[in-house]
């Protein structure tokens, strides 16, 4: 998505065509007014058989538009990749809001922010509900997934994770898939609405070549897993505990298989972060889930450090008078703080 106020330079209705891409394939007239820019624009790329609208009210590309696209993203040097034709079209209008209304309440100094939209991210193994965990007498969470034989098996063979890891080779990809194979592990999923990556410091790290297993780019970034929080929380307490635990898993499997050493510390031995945040339509809303959740605290982030669970509304995103400097700064002070490995 191009930037509220980038190319400047552009004809209007050549700008408005640059913001349809693959995280973005759905515009209207509010998410336009939401960014800054010309909501007109939209009528005159209907007009020039650019855009069709959708029964939903909703715009996306035709035939047409998408050839005209690519000559654009051509001639302004934009990387671009069209929009997949087989999209959720509610979920990716809640994830373009989402991120308009995210990006525009920080303005990142000194980082680079980085956005990745309906991602689907594999881990093994793919162990579900009572596999992983379990209440207690005392209703706490109790985790079972180390017990698991297939998790026990995976850390015998991948033991290292931290800074102790880095006296050694990663991990050889095509081998660990050969062995997961033989394994016979089951293939789990991580969706996430959207994923932000936010590089603090980026020029200094940038000397820092790529990792090949590194295949979601966590390498020296702080990682915000942001998920659309369901309609309501009565009676699905098992849904939110269910989803920490799939990321719980995920950031296993990555910290001990794809990127050991540096899951939770950068390559300069700095902290790197990783959010587990939940985004309600209303302050009402995040304050229900907090009540949810927050009994649960202790137990929801033990074992798998650092992992901070945090809440953040549309509705205060979008009435915010004050933006901030940091993503840190927005966080501390916006967010609804669910649990935090020190507790605050």
């Amino acid at each position: 998505m191009l930037r509220p106020g980038s190319f400047a330079r552009c004809h209007v209705m050549e700008k408005a065509l640059l913001f349809f891409d693959a995280d973005n394939p759905y515009w209207n007239k509010d998410l336009l007014n939401l960014a800054g820019e010309d909501a007109g624009a939209l009528k005159r790329l209907f007009k020039a058989g650019l855009v069709e609208r959708t029964p939903l009210g909703n715009y996306v590309l035709t035939r047409k538009g998408r050839s005209v696209l690519l000559d654009y993203a051509a001639e302004y040097g934009v990387p671009l990749n069209l929009p997949d034709e087989y999209v959720d079209e509610n979920k990716a209008v809640w994830t373009t809001k989402f991120q308009i209304l995210f990006d525009r309440s920080f303005a990142g100094r000194w980082s680079l922010k980085e956005y990745r939209h309906n991602v689907c991210m594999s881990f093994y193994p793919g162990l579900k509900g009572k596999e992983i965990w379990e209440f207690s007498a005392e209703g706490k969470i109790r985790w079972l997934y180390y017990d698991n034989p297939m998790v026990r098996a995976l850390l015998k063979k991948y033991p290292e994770s931290g800074l102790r890891a880095r006296d050694k080779n990663f991990p050889d990809l095509r081998e660990v898939m050969a062995w997961l194979g033989e394994q016979e592990f089951p293939e789990g999923s991580l969706y996430v609405d959207l994923l932000f990556l936010s590089r603090y410091d980026f020029p200094h790290y940038a000397s820092f070549p790529p990792v090949t297993n590194d295949i979601w780019g966590f390498l020296n970034a702080d990682r915000m897993f942001c998920f659309r929080s369901p309609e309501t929380t009565n009676e699905n307490l098992d849904d939110f505990v269910d989803l920490v635990a799939n990321v719980r898993l995920f950031l296993l499997y990555y910290s001990h298989v794809l990127l050991p050493g540096y899951i939770h510390f950068d390559t300069e031995n700095q902290e790197n972060l990783n959010w587990i945040v939940w985004v309600a339509e209303t302050d009402e809303k995040a304050q229900s889930i907090l009540r949810l959740l927050k009994p649960l605290a202790p137990s929801l982030v033990c074992g798998q450090l650092p992992l901070h669970l945090k809440i953040l509304s549309l509705e205060n995103l979008q009435n915010l008078g004050n933006f901030y400097e940091t993503i840190y700064d927005l966080m501390f002070h916006e967010s609804l703080n669910v649990a935090s490995p020190d507790g605050l």
